[in-house]
């Protein structure tokens, strides 16, 4: 494996990836007996987009 492709995700991809997890998790800690479809999947477009597997989030 290259150097470059190893290092491939900068560190601001991967800092949004890290903030938008942290969300994600908290989104799903604070779920209450109802599930937060719309806003789980705001923030799994976000993370999707910070990891680079959609141009960008909806």
């Amino acid at each position: 494996m290259s150097k470059s492709s190893a290092t491939s995700a900068s560190p601001r991809r991967v800092s949004d990836a890290a903030a938008t997890n942290e969300r994600i998790r908290a989104l799903v800690d604070a779920a209450d007996g109802t599930w937060p479809a719309e806003a789980y999947e705001v923030l799994l477009l976000e993370w999707a987009a910070a990891v680079g597997h959609v141009e960008s989030a909806a």
